[in-house]
């Protein structure tokens, strides 16, 4: 049950960070609701869910019908704070760099631990790796016909793993899910030649 919650808690920051990420932290641009819930690979039932949550929260705001929505100062000061510091949860959301494990290869755990840390972290060539990745995909982006919301949402998540690989202390858990939100689009569009290539590609970085 405990992992139950955990998950729910770290979908609703996926979604809430996603709608940051779309409208650049701006209260006056909006995104759609159900786009958001697609693109993170949510089902339109969890993407309800989620949006009663953090609208009853405060922390995004319904701005038209047919699922335009915006985040609020409030919702932006949230995801700044869990972004500032991803070893501490909020209140509202687990610790940004929690993950949900099910099946773990080549990862670490801690169990029964006093006063001790743990950082996973990728080596400098999977960083090198990622960065070759993400500039292939830049580079391909018009050959993708992707919507201009896709578009304007895969090259924030290009930007935002060419901050973090660029900070001396890296969020790998940020990189991660901007990874998982480009495959997610990139499956979407499977069919076009580029993208098969692209989903190769990924397919080859580190988990």
């Amino acid at each position: 049950m405990a992992n139950n919650v955990q998950e729910t808690r770290r979908k609703r920051f996926q979604f809430l960070q996603k709608l940051f990420d779309v409208t650049e932290g701006n209260e006056m641009a909006d995104a759609n609701l159900w786009e958001l819930g697609e693109g993170l690979g949510f089902t339109r039932s969890e993407t309800d869910k989620i949006d009663d949550f953090l609208r009853g929260e405060g922390l995004i705001k319904h701005i038209a019908l047919g699922g335009l929505i915006g985040i609020t100062h409030r919702g932006i000061i949230e995801v700044e704070a869990a972004l500032s510091k991803p070893d501490e949860p909020t209140t509202y959301f687990p610790a940004v760099n929690y993950f949900h494990v099910e099946h773990m290869v080549g990862s670490q755990i801690q169990q029964g631990t006093n006063q001790s840390s743990q950082v996973l972290t990728y080596n400098n060539n999977d960083i090198d790796a990622i960065l070759q990745f993400v500039a292939e995909l830049r580079s391909r982006l018009p050959e993708l016909e992707l919507g201009e919301e896709t578009q304007a949402e895969v090259e924030s998540d290009i930007s935002t793993i060419e901050s973090q690989a660029k900070s001396p202390r890296p969020k790998f858990a940020i990189i991660k899910e901007c990874l998982s939100s480009m495959r997610t689009v990139l499956e979407g569009i499977a069919g076009n030649a580029i993208a098969g290539i692209l989903l190769q590609q990924i397919g080859t970085l580190p988990k």
